[in-house]
């Protein structure tokens, strides 16, 4: 690799030099790429690189990693620098990572938009082997919000009206149309106490959730606070391994 002469120290230079000292195929992995791609701001030292296994010289650093799966289509180029695809990065993070450092980088994919589960699940099967490792700590993470994200709007306010119906919480009003004082249509909400001006919303999405609807629902979020209303969000998740808490607050909303 070339610098000019006098050029000041750089991270990314840094990143660039370690893949391009690699003979074959190389790239920026691990942490260093989940940096690279956005999925973490904590920027990694040292420098990771991944190669394929049995090319590297004993002089190498310890953080250049061995791979017998590494392929051409799981490298890309990130700030001009081949790195592992955001979606093969995810997976080797937990050779490496602390489960919740590879759960935060895996959320952080998905809500941007990096890759989506389904990707992941792909890779992971192309990859697993036993033995292999990262992916003890992936697949129980994917496979949670696959579940999640097989979940329609509609099987989802059917598991809350369910929940609420055995429960004898009182039954909030369905689909609310929130309007303002001069009669202008402001949201529709899946739930509603209007005598107590709270509006329910049930995410079913939000992993795949693009960034206009992600923003339109703040913004209906917003105009109701401005009216007074205050919004209660449920997930899935909510409802299927804490419903307890979720009909305690709902009981306290109805009678309080």
């Amino acid at each position: 690799m070339y610098t000019t002469a006098g050029s000041a120290p750089s991270w990314y230079r840094d990143v660039l030099a370690l893949v391009l000292s690699v003979p074959r195929l190389s790239a920026a992995s691990h942490k260093t790429a989940a940096y690279l791609w956005g999925m973490t701001s904590l920027r990694p030292d040292p420098i990771e690189v991944v190669t394929v296994r049995h090319l590297r010289a004993k002089r190498w650093s310890p953080m250049i990693h061995e791979s017998v799966d590494l392929a051409p289509r799981d490298v890309a180029t990130v700030d001009g620098i081949p790195t592992t695809t955001a979606c093969r990065t995810v997976v080797d993070l937990g050779a490496t990572a602390s489960p919740r450092f590879v759960e935060r980088c895996l959320d952080s994919g998905l809500r941007t938009g990096l890759f989506a589960a389904r990707d992941v699940e792909a890779l992971i099967r192309r990859v697993a082997r036993s033995g292999r490792n990262g992916i003890g700590t992936i697949r129980p993470l994917i496979e949670e919000r696959l579940e999640w994200n097989t979940v329609t709007e509609s099987a989802l306010e059917d598991l809350f009206r369910t929940l609420v119906a055995e429960s004898g919480v009182p039954m909030p009003t369905p689909q609310f149309v929130l309007m303002d004082d001069a009669g202008e249509f402001v949201c529709r909400a899946d739930f509603a106490y209007p005598d107590r001006r709270v509006l329910i919303e049930l995410d079913s999405e939000r992993f795949h959730m693009d960034a206009r609807t992600f923003q339109r629902d703040r913004d209906k979020q917003n105009r109701a606070h401005r009216l007074g209303w205050t919004v209660y969000r449920f997930t899935w998740r909510q409802l299927q391994d804490d419903p307890r808490s979720v009909l305690e607050l709902l009981a306290s909303i109805a009678t309080e």
